[in-house]
């Protein structure tokens, strides 16, 4: 679990360098808020973290590992990890869909989300920009770090149902956004461990391999860039 922890850590240095950035730019307020960005600015903010998240991975197979993340971390996407992960990832969404329901229902709002800081309505080129950066290479990242890295390690350390647990609320926790709310932040910290969950299992079911969980993980994303067209 340390490597855990310094990956973790190195994502929140590598977070507070991207703001200080964006808040020199004047893409972020001095408090912290955050409007629409362009995508330039969009590949600072989720970048940021990557350091940790790809970065400790690397650190961690070279220093006590195989030198592989495909052997250590399961970093591996076969043929047939499409057809499972198509299949999580609208598992995921309408597991989403059916909250956001509820949402409306019980408080007559619209539904929180965390992808208000993606431009609104982008062209064809910025859209293709944002399916590269949202839809293609966070899910490799984040999966590598939460589902390669942090299952593993609590799976082995406490067992694997505690791994996938812990795994999936920390994932969610670490797309907690203060500034919403505490009740939108929950919601998404929620929405997003269900995620989370959904993507642990599909590991678990592949014996390791990220495959499944990288392509049903893309799936939510992509749904969430091409809503940008429609808002």
């Amino acid at each position: 679990m340390g490597d855990v922890f310094y990956g973790l850590l190195l994502y929140l240095a590598g977070g507070v360098v991207a703001s200080l950035v964006l808040i020199a730019t004047g893409a972020v307020g001095s408090d912290g808020t955050i409007g629409e960005l362009s995508v330039p600015e969009v590949l600072v903010a989720v970048a940021g973290g990557w350091v940790g998240f790809v970065g400790w991975p690397i650190v961690a197979t070279y220093r006590k590992g195989q030198r592989s993340l495909a052997r250590d971390f399961g970093l591996e996407v076969r043929w047939g990890d499409v057809g499972w992960g198509l299949l999580g990832g609208l598992g995921a969404i309408g597991l989403s869909i059916l909250a956001n329901v509820a949402w409306q229902l019980f408080s007559s709002e619209d539904p929180p989300s965390n992808a208000d800081y993606l431009p609104k309505h982008p062209g064809v080129l910025a859209g293709v920009a944002l399916l590269l950066i949202v839809a293609v290479a966070t899910p490799i990242v984040e999966e590598l770090f939460f589902r390669g890295l942090f299952l593993r390690a609590a799976g082995r350390r406490w067992g694997l149902p505690v791994g996938v647990v812990a795994s999936s609320l920390v994932f969610g926790l670490f797309h907690f956004e203060a500034g919403s709310g505490l009740g939108h932040a929950l919601f998404i910290v929620a929405v997003t461990a269900t995620y989370g969950a959904v993507f642990a299992l599909l590991v678990v079911r592949a014996g390791g391999r990220l495959g499944p969980s990288i392509v049903a993980h893309a799936c939510v994303n992509t749904v969430g860039v091409l809503a940008l067209f429609l808002t």
